[in-house]
This record gives C-alpha cells, sequence and structure tokens, in this order.
C-alpha cells in the first residue's frame, strides 16, 4: 500500500470498554474535517472502566483497528500525528487561580494581561503520578465583583482568571502512548480526555455559549463536562455506565448476562410496557417458560440510572452551578441509545434534554453517525482546532523572537498560552 503524508492527518485511538477504535481524519479542501478511513475490534476483556487489564490483548485490538482504518482509508498512513482517549480512574480537575494588578495609566487589560494572569492560574504543582491532560478558560473576573467572558478592552484595577485543568493518571497515560508508539508512531502521541472529545463532537455554539451540562454514557464509565460561555466550568467522570446496569439486570432478575444485555440492546422490555403487558415470557425448556416482571424491569433500570443522575445533579447543586445551565442537559454515548436513559434524566434535572448525536463531519463516517462515536469524531475536531491554535502560537512566537529587543507586549506574547476555549 502506499504511504500517505499530510501535516493536517490525524489519527485518534479509542480504548473502549467494549471496542477499540481507529479513525484517521483531517480536513477537506474547505478547511472543514473529514473521515478518511475507520476500523475497531472488540476489546475481548482487556479495557475495564478505560483501564488497560490486558496488555497483550489490547495491542492485538489496537493493531487489528488500525489495520482496519488503513484498509478503510485505502493506504498504509504514515504515522505522524495521533491523539488517544483517556477516561475512568485517575481522571481529576482542578479550578486555577491566577491575577495581575493593571497598573497602566488608563487601567485597559490587554492581551497581555491575559495572558500573565492565565499563565499564573494554569501554573499548580502536580503529584508525582499525575499529568496535565489540558486547561480550558472558565470565567475572568475584573476587580473582584465583576464576572467576564472576554475582559480584553474593560478597565480595572485587577483582573483574575479562573482556569479549569484536567489531570490524569501518569502511568495510565504512558501505557497507553507506549502501546500505540510501538506500532510506528513516533512524534505527537497526545491524550485527550473523553468528555472534552465528545463535548467537541456533539454541542453546538449556542449550547456551549448558554450552558450546557454534557453526559457520555460508555459500557464501563460516564463522562460529564459543564460548558458555559465557551468555558469550561466542571468535569469529571463516574465508574458507572451500562455494564453495570447489565449486571444490575442479570442478579436482579435471575438472568445471565448475555440474556440481560440481549434484552436491554432491543428493549423487549420497553416494547411490553407500551404494549400493556406485564410479563415478559422467557423460555426455561421446549415446554417450560418462566414470566419475568415488566415492572421489575423498570425498576432496577430507574434504580441505577437515577443514581448517577442524582450523584451528577448533587455536584451541580453544591457547586451552585445550576443557573449556567441555559440549555439543559445533552445525553450521549451508546447509553443514550435506551429510552429510559433519557426519561430519568429529564425526571431527575427538570430541565430540556436531548441525545447528542455526532456533530455533521464529511468522508467515510459510515457506522460512526451514531451517539457511540461521539468522542471519536469530537476528539477529531479537537485535534484539529488543537493543531490550529498550536500553529497560531507558533508564528506568534517566531514574530516574538524577531521583536525581542523591543519588549513590552512581544515579551509576554512568547508564552504560549495553555488555557483554550472551548
Amino acid at each position: 500500500m502506499n504511504g500517505v503524508k499530510n501535516r493536517d492527518l490525524f489519527t485518534i485511538v479509542e480504548f473502549g470498554t467494549s471496542k477499540v477504535c481507529v479513525l484517521h481524519g483531517g480536513r477537506d479542501k474547505g478547511g472543514n474535517p473529514t473521515v478518511f478511513g475507520w476500523g475497531s475490534r472488540d476489546s475481548a476483556g482487556a479495557i475495564i472502566k478505560g483501564e488497560v487489564v490486558n496488555l497483550p490483548a489490547a495491542s492485538k485490538a489496537l493493531a487489528g483497528a488500525l489495520e482496519d482504518a488503513d484498509s478503510s482509508a485505502g493506504g498504509l498512513y504514515d504515522r505522524d500525528q495521533v491523539y488517544f482517549l483517556v477516561s475512568g480512574r485517575g481522571i481529576s480537575a482542578r479550578q486555577g487561580e491566577g491575577n495581575v494588578m493593571i497598573y497602566d495609566s488608563d487601567r485597559r487589560i490587554t492581551s497581555a494581561h491575559i495572558s500573565e494572569a492565565e499563565e499564573k492560574a494554569s501554573s499548580i504543582s502536580l503529584a508525582p503520578d499525575q499529568c496535565h491532560l489540558v486547561s480550558f478558560t472558565s470565567y475572568f473576573m475584573l476587580d473582584m465583583n465583576t464576572r467576564v467572558k472576554d475582559p480584553c478592552g474593560h478597565c480595572a484595577n485587577r483582573l483574575d482568571a479562573f482556569i479549569h485543568i484536567i489531570l490524569a493518571d501518569r502511568a495510565k497515560v504512558d501505557t497507553m502512548r507506549n502501546m500505540i508508539r510501538e506500532f510506528g508512531f513516533e512524534q505527537e502521541i497526545q491524550p485527550v480526555f473523553s468528555g472534552i472529545a465528545s463535548a467537541y463532537g456533539t454541542l453546538t455554539h449556542d449550547e456551549k455559549e448558554q450552558g450546557t451540562l454534557l453526559i457520555d454514557i460508555g459500557a464501563g464509565v460516564c463522562d460529564y463536562i459543564l460548558v458555559h460561555d465557551d468555558g469550561v466550568l466542571m468535569s469529571g467522570v463516574l465508574p458507572i455506565g451500562m455494564d453495570n446496569l447489565i449486571n444490575d439486570l442479570a442478579v436482579g432478575l435471575e438472568l445471565s448476562q448475555e440474556q440481560a444485555r440481549k434484552f436491554l440492546l432491543e428493549g423487549r422490555f420497553e416494547q411490553l410496557k407500551r404494549s400493556g403487558e406485564a410479563f415478559l415470557p422467557l423460555p426455561v425448556s421446549s415446554e417450560l417458560h418462566r414470566n419475568i416482571p415488566v415492572g421489575s424491569y423498570e425498576k432496577i433500570v430507574e434504580l441505577r440510572l437515577n443514581e448517577l443522575f442524582s450523584i451528577l445533579k448533587e455536584e451541580i447543586d453544591s457547586r451552585k452551578l445550576s443557573s449556567y445551565l441555559k440549555s439543559g442537559i445533552v445525553v450521549t454515548g451508546g447509553g443514550s441509545l435506551f429510552p429510559m436513559v433519557l426519561e430519568c434524566a429529564r425526571n431527575t434535572f427538570r430541565t430540556h434534554i436531548r441525545q447528542g448525536e455526532p456533530l455533521e463531519i464529511s468522508g467515510a463516517v459510515t457506522g460512526l453517525d451514531n451517539p457511540r462515536c461521539s468522542a471519536l469524531l469530537g476528539a477529531l475536531n479537537y485535534s484539529l482546532q488543537t493543531d490550529e491554535a498550536q500553529n497560531g502560537l507558533k508564528g506568534i512566537e517566531k514574530v516574538a523572537d524577531a521583536l525581542e529587543g523591543i519588549g513590552g507586549i512581544f515579551n509576554k506574547l512568547k508564552d504560549v498560552t495553555k488555557a483554550f476555549k472551548l
């Protein structure tokens, strides 16, 4: 196969509980995101709740998914830039705060003041077992009493920047990075939090502006992120996924894991509920069957989902963030495909709820156009926008180097801003 070399070519890797997925993508001639090819292989128990528990099996699944993606794209792609999704244990977030006094005679805030405040807010000490994934601007305060989205041009005596900093377990990130490196990726191997990727893959401009809680329910974990004014106010991971619900059904209804999974995926109980049936006949032998109460199924599902959404609601309420959810809740991931999930979310939050489907992307997207792939496609958007921002900052650095002797704002521009807007 012929190799393809392109500065704007990115590979996305997702280590999911059920599947390992690989996507090749980039920009089309119009500069818009496009998918060149993708592939997936069963995780075969190698990934549990975002953790690699069987390295050889995970590597085998990655090799197969990468081979499928290359074949789907019609060629063997050069291993230049890759982003891999990270979730599960070890993901945490901290709020960084940094301030700068405005001593200019007109008290006018400039981009240099903003960069300095953001830099201070992003400078936090990390534990040896932690690594920094990414930082996003949350908001700014003028003189500690006026909250603004963009302080540039405002007049104040003091500017405070609040930065949302996402951290991960260093050992887990290194394990995944080393696994990917074995397949020929030698340069850019960057981790991205799955919740951030899902936000890039599903949220509209208005939702990011007005305020939305995004919930991505996968097989093993649930990622969440609260966005307002293009800034991140809250994020995290809960160790609860659809596999927990399947286990609850298997135990509570005395079913095998396979039976519980099948009933959940097929929506058999929901169909019976709509038709008014009280029981689901389950064959035991050629002559015998047992009746499973539809009400019992419904109660088990409600208990598990209410637990999940109640934890998130309590977190929002404790931080007094409910007023920043003008656009409500977006639920995505494979879990959003089950009817009772949206219903339970609506009952818990008492606000507008919608299913988060991936934003439109061109190219070889057959099989990707469903909520299960929100994070995978979102990571492509994230990689392209991050690359664009970093290249812009590199250009600024070159200008700053040339003008270093002048001082002033050009010296400030040499500092690469660590915080971005969503």
